[in-house]
């Protein structure tokens, strides 16, 4: 236990605080096994989109002294029902808003020192669990090793969204090829012979966009592939959003988040064949998505060949994990050399009788449907091959 006591508090954030806020949380994140969705660069941008006037966000503070050591920010969505009743549904770093959440949140946790993991996990939840107005907590998408360090009082939980994850481990490997070796013989194949194929035809480039204008041009470009490509579907293109889209222009453009928003593209000469775009915090690099012009060649995998080729710089940076993040798809499967994870989102609702009620008409709901739903994803696709 912590020789000097924990010290919790809640407060609505407005733009008082944030100045405030942004000291304490960079501060903290350096002391804390965080994320690249709970590293400043990410929630600075998801609050600058926020109207922090009408009080539709929640911050939990943990404080240790002098010393903030956990932080959750929540923010909150009112829903009306029927018979004038209504519910109060608190969403940890995300809006609850479908169109502002499309930049969907993974890894989400609260912030924690390091040291205390369990205890500010609990101060947390405790303070919570003391505003009366909550009927429920949404939380997601986050690993159940995570949700199993929540205790909330009073509460119910469920589960309402579950997803395999999938990462490459580059722990110990010096070259590309120390990584190919660590896959299937099929998928090291289908690569090796792309990469031939297109470099028969004409020497391909990686390239990296480094300045404000090409990171700009490389997101408008994944916007045109990506409208092609998706508009039409049942899922749709994220990028028709305009909350998603000046979200991740802003994101890319901020000086401060610059180092974390890596935008690759690969060329044959001057020609793009695809765009990849990352989000990185310490030694782990988060493939968030991608654009990839269609091939002719069916040999050709080009999806594959620019993730093995940025795989390669990661390696070289010393990165240690490639994160391909949640959704079920067979490139992720190909390119990764660990066992999946497992990403949920779940909801802890009020032990109480209408939120009892409510929870056992879902139910009925889902044995009429089935699922049918149940592999829905509010996500964008990222159109890799």
């Amino acid at each position: 236990m912590p020789s000097v006591p924990f010290q919790t508090r809640s407060y609505h954030l407005n733009e008082s605080h944030v100045e405030q806020l942004t000291h304490k949380w960079v501060a903290l994140q350096g002391e804390a096994n965080s994320s690249a969705f709970v590293a400043w660069f990410w929630v600075k941008q998801w609050l600058a989109h926020k109207n922090l006037t009408t009080n539709n966000c929640l911050c939990i503070e943990v404080m240790q002294g002098q010393d903030t050591v956990g932080l959750a920010l929540f923010g909150i969505k009112t829903k009306r029902v029927f018979w004038g009743l209504s519910f109060n549904h608190y969403f940890l770093h995300k809006s609850g808003n479908i169109r502002e959440d499309q930049t969907w949140i993974e890894h989400n946790t609260f912030l924690l020192h390091k040291d205390y993991e369990q205890q500010l996990a609990d101060e947390i939840c405790q303070e919570l669990a003391k505003i009366e107005q909550i009927d429920d907590i949404k939380i997601g998408l986050s690993a159940p090793s995570f949700i199993n360090t929540l205790n909330f009082t009073g509460f119910n939980l469920r589960t309402e969204l579950s997803s395999p994850g999938y990462l490459a481990d580059l722990t110990g490997f010096i070259t590309l090829n120390d990584y190919l070796a660590s896959l299937s013989k099929n998928t090291r194949s289908h690569i090796k012979r792309s990469i031939k194929l297109l470099n028969e035809q004409s020497p391909l480039r990686l390239a990296l966009a480094t300045d404000a204008d090409e990171k700009d041009n490389v997101l408008k470009s994944i916007a045109d592939l990506h409208r092609t490509k998706w508009r039409s579907t049942v899922y749709g293109s994220g990028f028709d959003n305009p909350c998603f889209y000046k979200f991740h222009q802003e994101l890319i453009q901020d000086e401060h988040s610059a180092q974390n928003c890596r935008l690759y593209t690969l060329y044959q000469d001057d020609i793009a064949l695809g765009h990849v775009y990352l989000l990185t915090q310490g030694d782990r690099w988060n493939f968030y998505l991608s654009a990839i012009h269609f091939n002719a060649d069916n040999r050709i995998k080009v999806g594959l060949v620019i993730h093995s080729l940025i795989i390669e710089q990661a390696i070289k940076q010393g990165i240690t994990v490639y994160d391909f993040l949640a959704g079920e798809a067979q490139y992720k499967k190909s390119l990764s050399n660990a066992q999946p994870y497992e990403q949920h989102i779940y909801c802890f609702y009020r032990n109480k009788p209408l939120l009892i009620f409510r929870e056992q008409l879902r139910k009925w709901k889902r044995m009429m449907f089935g699922g049918l739903f149940s592999s829905l994803r509010i996500k964008l696709n990222d159109g890799s091959q």
